[in-house]
């Protein structure tokens, strides 16, 4: 059965629910000059809005025409319009009638004043070294606007369109910048050299069904405001919040000479001994090519073995895929209670809509090039605190986590292991530790510590967005 009907589907950005799935796109973030101004460039903006009714037929046309003939014949331009809280303040707008608890707390505080709770807590990563705009307290970014295209002639016509128009109603881009899927032979990869993109939730009753082996479909809930989430609970919200979800931003910096130098340096005392590419695959938790290592955990087998039909528990100890693994941290599949009684994964799962930034380091560098790369990390929920907050916190971040004691309650995190266990580690990518973090290679003989003394992703922006409806965005500027 549908979870959506086409009206439904209509009223609804294709931001989220579709995925604009472009190889070219520009997020600019922008600052209202009054309310007045605001509702002018809204107004001018929604008409240009994609809806996930078009989106997601294009996405469906587009992958048949390419899967017939091979070729891309059909192109589109996509534009996705996003509200922090402080740009619904200078509008003048209530955010009263949200849906209550920590997730509505977090969207109005912004992400900068939710460092505590997020662990963007080390120097790297700290929101008063991020961005003028994004830093604590500037209330700048009011509006994102992302673009995404098929032809970046057609991108970059939309976007000067755009700038044209916050110029005359008077309002400012405070920061804006261009994503770009990266070039060939790294096509599909993010900047670490990982095909990324392949393990999005399927949503009940809008996407195709799972394939045997692989996680359950997600109801339509956990993503949109309106809809019935895993516990079959709808979430209280008001008219003008239905139809809409909360975004994450992250603008994150990849430094790919302190990866390769962490992954090289091996792990002492393995045996066997772990190569280069064996712990780099070990701490994604899959392969360049994108196949998983809890079902190749010794060799890449190549192109075609992007699998998601696995699980860990029947690999509790992480011989295969190590506990530590970005993967495993990020979605434990089916991890029993992976965050206290009757806890399930699929609470806790997200959206993602990144795209990388920035040109490739070449893989015969000795050192860095100083350019600037990384990943406009994108991702939708409808509940920032449950969702993203969490895995970041409970998961991502906690070195106890998955192998850890149980919480002591729903939602808290894990305590130390038993006496002679020692924790996994925090998540080696994008993990938030300090100089003295370490992660453990589980092996038959032993349990062999090793320091990722560096964190190789840096926060370097971010905010809470909402991703209101059609109709909603209408609304707001009558």
């Amino acid at each position: 059965m549908d979870a959506f009907t086409d009206d439904q589907l209509k009223d609804i950005q294709g931001f989220g629910l579709g995925g604009f799935r472009k190889d070219s796109q520009e997020a600019l973030f922008i600052r209202f000059g009054s309310a007045d101004a605001g509702k002018a460039l809204l107004r001018w903006l929604t008409p240009h809005v994609a809806n996930a009714w078009e989106v997601n037929a294009f996405n469906r046309v587009f992958s048949e025409i390419r899967h017939r003939t091979g070729d891309e014949c059909i192109r589109a331009t996509w534009t996705g319009a996003l509200l922090s809280a402080a740009g619904f303040a200078a509008l003048g707008i209530s955010l009263d009638d949200l849906p209550g608890g920590e997730s509505s707390s977090a969207f109005r505080s912004g992400m900068a004043s939710r460092s505590s709770q997020i662990g963007d807590l080390q120097p790297g990563d700290a929101p008063t070294a991020w961005i003028a705009a994004f830093q604590p307290n500037a209330n700048q970014v009011h509006l994102a606007v992302v673009v995404a295209a098929d032809d970046e002639c057609d991108l970059d016509a939309q976007v000067v369109d755009i700038y044209e128009k916050v110029v005359e109603t008077g309002c400012t881009v405070v920061f804006h910048e261009r994503g770009a899927t990266l070039p060939p032979p790294h096509t599909g990869h993010e900047h670490f050299g990982f095909k990324d993109g392949i393990s999005q939730p399927a949503i009940d009753g809008f996407d195709d069904p799972p394939a045997p082996g692989e996680p359950a479909a997600v109801p339509p809930g956990e993503f949109v405001l309106g809809y019935p989430d895993v516990a079959g609970v709808t979430a209280a919200a008001g008219t003008r919040w239905v139809n809409g979800s909360f975004v994450v931003f992250r603008r994150l910096t990849q430094d790919v000479m302190s990866f390769r130098s962490l992954v090289g340096a091996g792990v002492p005392g393995a045996d066997p001994v772990v190569s280069a590419d064996q712990l780099a695959a070990k701490m994604v938790g899959r392969w360049p090519s994108g196949a998983p290592v809890e079902q190749f955990p010794d060799a890449d087998p190549g192109p075609g073995n992007e699998s998601n039909a696995f699980g860990f528990s029947s690999d509790a100890d992480g011989h295969a895929c190590p506990v530590w693994a970005h993967i495993r941290k990020a979605n434990p599949r089916d991890e029993t209670t992976p965050g206290g009684d009757e806890d399930n994964p699929a609470r806790h799962r997200m959206l993602r809509r990144g795209i990388p930034f920035g040109p490739p380091l070449a893989g015969a560098a000795t050192a860095d090039d100083g350019a600037v790369r990384g990943l406009h990390f994108f991702s939708v929920v409808a509940d920032l605190d449950r969702q993203f907050e969490f895995i970041q916190r409970n998961w991502m971040n906690n070195p106890n986590f998955p192998i850890g004691g149980q919480p002591a309650e729903p939602g808290g995190k894990y305590t130390p292991p038993e006496p002679g266990v020692l924790a996994g580690g925090p998540d080696p990518v994008v993990g938030e530790h300090d100089a003295s973090a370490q992660c453990v290679l589980q092996q038959s003989n032993a349990q062999h510590p090793f320091p990722v003394a560096s964190e190789v992703v840096h926060v370097t922006a971010g905010e809470y967005f909402l991703l209101p409806s059609i109709s909603s965005l209408a609304s707001i500027t009558s």
